[in-house]
């Protein structure tokens, strides 16, 4: 016999869950912003919570849950069931919110390296030279995702078996890393070191250093990164300054 299937509520089609993600996550920031604490247990029964307040707690939960069990048995083996056994919710609440496994996971997956993109940007724009932000800046976010080993796994190892769309986000978030590059690249050649890189070879320097953090999260886990926290240093400060040969000119042929 085949297992019943779960029965969405009425009028909760895609669109609606759409605009359910899309009210609940402008809510959490117009909460965080007043600094008004989601909480992470509701009460029982009925309640005077704003109904805002209940929707973003209900997807904290559920984000976090999805990616602690990624993090924890890999995308492949995380059934929605596990998701809110763990969130605490009901499956009616997870299809409120999104439409499948996949949708949950990609608006984890968001998160997750929104927490990265802001972290990345405070630390290039410390002050000092160039070589000593870019070296504040790399150990600054080795140490980050050492303290962060879930956001960790799910960005550097999980994000590749969720399929292209979670690929397409990774490989947006390296882009935004390489523009980051580029400017610390500008900044080195104006003190005379090296020159101003292309958004190319930058994303050439985040797909090494990230090879590095890759091969080592897959080896030995996020917990000894900080051994690899000199050489994720070295090659980027040796991308920042590096000389890159001028291409010879083309001589036009001569019209015949």
């Amino acid at each position: 016999m085949k297992p019943p299937r779960h029965r969405r509520l009425p009028g909760v089609g895609s669109a609606a869950r759409v605009r359910a993600g899309v009210l609940a996550d402008r809510a959490v920031k117009k909460l965080s912003t007043k600094a008004t604490v989601i909480p992470r247990i509701l009460p029982r029964g009925r309640h005077k919570l704003d109904p805002k307040l209940v929707a973003a707690s209900q997807r904290q939960r559920i984000l976090e849950a999805m990616t602690t069990l990624v993090a924890d048995k890999g995308y492949a083996q995380v059934t929605i069931g596990d998701v809110v056994k763990r969130a605490g919710t009901a499956k009616r609440t997870f299809y409120d919110h999104f439409e499948d496994k996949l949708q949950c996971f990609l608006a984890a997956l968001d998160a997750t390296t929104e927490t990265l993109l802001a972290s990345g940007r405070r630390m290039f724009a410390v002050s000092g030279g160039v070589r000593e932000r870019c070296e504040y800046a790399l150990r600054g976010y080795i140490a980050l995702l050492v303290s962060m080993p879930n956001t960790a796994k799910v960005f550097y190892l999980e994000a590749m078996a969720a399929g292209p769309e979670a690929v397409t986000r990774r490989n947006d978030v390296q882009m935004k890393f390489a523009r980051h590059i580029v400017g610390l690249s500008r900044a080195a050649a104006q003190e005379g070191h090296g020159q101003e890189l292309s958004e190319l070879h930058a994303l050439g320097a985040v797909g090494a250093v990230h090879q590095l953090i890759y091969a080592h999260l897959h080896e030995h886990g996020p917990d000894s990164l900080l051994e690899i926290s000199d050489d994720v240093v070295e090659l980027g400060v040796a991308f920042l300054t590096v000389k890159m040969p001028t291409r010879p000119t083309r001589r036009k042929r001569a019209a015949r």
